[in-house]
């Protein structure tokens, strides 16, 4: 019986190369830095913190937050933009706890064999009400399938998470996800907050998508409880009356 493989950072190497060397890699390149540059907005002095390199991040990051933006990559390597990166995995990322006010995550999760520990380090280090933003494959997309039983784009795979599986396991980890814009590579369009049924539908089949998502923290006001002195629970008048009934 075959096994499935596990996504690799080598795939997203390979994903990577296609992302910036072929037509269709530049436009999801192009319309998605579109849409993180419209999406993030951080305001005075926030962090920001980027699992995984793009290569196009001077697209998205403003030159005022690039002192305050940190690039995490598996591979050492220059970053002409990026002033500060560190080498580290997803899965075990060397940032404190609660430091981090927006959190990038660009086809990450995508290739990550450890999916779950990548979203738990992502909970760790945001703040709370810190944003994320994730970017990812659509393993249901038309030419995402065509491309993979014609075996042209070798990084693609049919085990990339679907967008409504990540909502839910986001669900678990108390974000306030959704589904915020869809990528789609036939109009180059951003399809933003696809609600109505046609627009879902196209979001449906398009080759990418975007989540947006707020980290919640739930405190829990312990109900003390307040207790109520024997006269009042047990009144005088029922001794009498028991004492009656016995005789």
């Amino acid at each position: 019986m075959k096994t499935k493989r596990a996504p690799s950072p080598h795939l997203r190497q390979l994903f990577l190369e296609w992302y910036h060397a072929t037509t269709l890699g530049q436009i999801l390149q192009t319309i998605e830095a579109s849409y993180l540059q419209a999406c993030i907005n951080p305001t005075f002095n926030q962090r920001i913190l980027q699992v995984g390199r793009l290569g196009c991040e001077n697209l998205y990051i403003d030159e005022t937050n690039i002192h305050n933006f940190v690039l995490v990559n598996t591979e050492p390597r220059g970053e002409p933009y990026a002033k500060h990166v560190i080498t580290a995995s997803p899965d075990a990322l060397p940032v404190a706890t609660a430091s981090i006010d927006i959190l990038l995550l660009p086809h990450v999760i995508d290739f990550e064999a450890n999916r779950h520990q990548v979203l738990h380090e992502v909970e760790r280090v945001l703040k709370p009400n810190g944003r994320l933003f994730i970017l990812g494959l659509n393993p249901w997309s038309v030419r995402g399938i065509l491309q993979y039983l014609s075996r042209r784009s070798p990084f693609w795979r049919l085990n990339f998470i679907s967008s409504y599986r990540l909502l839910d396991w986001l669900s678990l980890l108390k974000f306030d996800a959704e589904y915020s814009a869809a990528f789609n590579l036939a109009s180059s369009k951003v399809i933003r907050n696809p609600n109505s049924f046609f627009s879902k539908s196209r979001a449906y089949l398009s080759f990418a998508f975007g989540i947006k998502a707020i980290k919640r923290t739930y405190t829990l006001i312990p109900i003390e409880p307040k207790w109520i002195g024997t006269p009042d629970l047990v009144p005088g008048h029922m001794f009498e009356t028991l004492k009656q009934e016995t005789q």
